[in-house]
């Protein structure tokens, strides 16, 4: 007897939920078409179809878990969410772990399409970056786009070196392979930055001490003209200037050159005005003697 009123309960009660429980069933308000318990079928089984008008709220002793408004927004952690998702905390992400490469969070593009040019990733490298992470030493990372844009990639790598900017050509096919990228900047944790390429600007300032105003000072030895003649001669190049060949082997500091340059511009200042000084001797010395060649001329007549 008791096995056949077990039997009797379990399927009465597989009836009941294998059918949608309207609302007037649970809280006595007849609104079935917006409030009801029911399933839905799904591959080898059936999945809850809740359909609360109001909205769901889930939480416990600890407060809001998740909360559902009837506008379709949803929050966790709060009760008041203000789009379609919104977290009230931290949001952990990714299988397993990080160095796996796994997409953390992805965009959905406007054909439907989801791939990694719109997703944030991570790699063994710690490199976290928006859809393009590449090591320009290694050749490893990962380039896609959706098949829609042809430009040329461009990727940010974070690491001990500094801060690198790399990029590569143009891309039509998604691809999830790793890639070749080119490092076309470099800012070193000390300031140093290299570029490799064409730097243009509206304006540079370069902010170097001493400056080369010591020239002015009546201590400096000004190099005599003749020492300079015989360190061209024998150089072929300026005093404390470097030589072409040097400048092309090691390059040129900008602000160290301009000051030397400065230094000469102001030692050929000096120069003229000597010169200009010596000049005007001369014209001083020569009005003189055409004074006493007149005077000369006019007594002998």
């Amino acid at each position: 007897m008791k096995k056949i009123l077990l039997s009797f309960g379990l399927f009465s009660f597989g009836i009941i939920f294998s059918q949608d429980i309207p609302f007037d069933k649970l809280y006595g308000n007849s609104d079935p078409v917006h409030y009801y318990l029911g399933h839905y079928p799904v591959s080898n089984s059936d999945g809850l179809d809740i359909n609360w008008y109001g909205g769901i709220k889930l939480q416990t002793s600890a407060g809001v878990g998740i909360q559902l408004l009837n506008t379709g927004d949803v929050g966790i952690g709060t009760s008041t969410p203000n789009q379609k998702l919104d977290v009230l905390g931290s949001i952990l992400a990714g299988a397993t772990q990080a160095t796996e490469g796994i997409n953390a969070f992805a965009v959905r593009y406007g054909n439907g399409s989801l791939n990694n040019w719109g997703s944030l990733r991570s790699s063994a490298s710690s490199y976290m970056s928006f859809g393009v992470k590449a090591d320009s030493s290694t050749g490893n990372g990962w380039l896609s786009s959706n098949e829609t844009l042809n430009f040329s990639k461009v990727a940010m790598t974070l690491s001990d070196e500094g801060v690198k900017f790399l990029t590569s050509p143009q891309q039509f096919i998604p691809i999830n392979s790793p890639v070749t990228m080119t490092e076309v900047m470099k800012i070193s944790p000390n300031g140093n930055a290299l570029l490799q390429g064409k730097f243009e600007a509206k304006e540079l300032k370069v902010t170097l001490t001493p400056t080369a105003d010591f020239v002015f000072d009546k201590k400096y030895n000004l190099p005599k003209l003749e020492e300079v003649e015989r360190h061209i001669k024998e150089k072929k190049h300026l005093p404390e200037i470097a030589s072409a060949a040097q400048m092309e082997k090691e390059g040129v500091n900008v602000g160290e050159f301009q000051i030397k340059l400065l230094q000469k511009i102001e030692e050929l200042t000096l120069y003229s005005i000597e010169q200009n000084k010596q000049l005007k001797k001369l014209q001083e010395d020569n009005k003189m003697l055409l004074e006493e060649v007149k005077k000369l001329k006019t007594n002998k007549q």
